[in-house]
């Protein structure tokens, strides 16, 4: 078989195999098919987690992270109250 011929093979192959994943039905998340815990929920714990994490650092005299909404920038605030904002555009 001529190297050619044996390309096309393979690209042949690849491309029936990107279709049939293509056209795969489409699995739900397995986290919560396994724990059954909903995205809200995980929202919801992931946010608290931030929060009790930002609450630590302050406590301990650390810089946080956080995300202005107003200005749609992150930002370092220290425990003087100062924010860098570290997005620049």
């Amino acid at each position: 078989m001529s190297d050619k011929k044996a390309k096309e093979s393979i690209m042949k192959g690849f491309k029936e195999a990107l279709d049939a994943q293509e056209n795969e039905p489409k699995k739900p998340n397995e986290l919560d098919s396994t724990c059954g815990v909903h995205d809200d929920d995980l929202v919801k714990r992931f946010r608290e987690a931030i929060e009790q994490e930002n609450a630590r650092s302050r406590a301990e005299g650390l810089p946080i992270t956080g995300y202005d909404s107003v200005r749609k920038q992150s930002y370092i605030e220290y425990p003087d109250g100062r924010r860098v904002y570290g997005d620049k555009k």
